[in-house]
């Protein structure tokens, strides 16, 4: 797993600023307020992940966000990843231009309290270099962490009881 050191993260957060600036108007995306991870009974998953970015020991400029709603049974479903301005303690509701994914599930794998997620992003217009239109998100109930692509590198997200 690569690692994303603080010069890589401020080329893209910066990208993304300039992006926003030039457009002079703020995105402001509606994050639920409730945290969750559940199984359903019939047979769906629910879960929402947060990171803050750069990792530590560096302090966090923004906060990653990963949430899905998965039928197990289907193998089917749909999960986000945005990146929002402020710290995990503060996030505010300005998602970072060209962060934001949308991946389409299209197989599960349950490997005992995990579960792998393959699937694909469908609208590759905001991919950057590096970045594999193909993605595995791996959800690790025993160890609460959410490991899920960003910018082309595997980030380690905290699950969210």
């Amino acid at each position: 797993m690569n690692s994303m050191d603080r010069r890589n993260f401020l080329k893209i957060a910066a990208t993304g600023a300039a992006a926003a600036a030039a457009a002079a108007v703020p995105m402001a995306v509606a994050m639920p307020m409730a945290a969750r991870f559940s199984a359903g009974a019939a047979g769906r998953l629910s879960f929402r992940a947060t990171t803050g970015l750069p990792p530590k020991p560096l302090p966090a400029y923004a906060t990653q966000v990963v949430e899905g709603n998965i039928n197990l049974a289907r193998g089917t479903g749909l999960v986000t990843t945005q990146v929002f301005a402020g710290h995990t303690e503060g996030v505010s509701d300005i998602a970072l231009p060209g962060m934001s994914r949308t991946i389409r599930i299209t197989s599960v794998a349950q490997e005992g309290v995990s579960v792998r997620l393959a699937g694909v992003i469908d609208d590759r217009s905001q991919l950057t270099q590096g970045e594999n239109a193909q993605v595995e998100i791996l959800i690790d109930r025993a160890l609460g962490v959410v490991k899920a692509p960003l910018a082309g590198r595997d980030v380690t997200l905290k699950l969210i009881q």
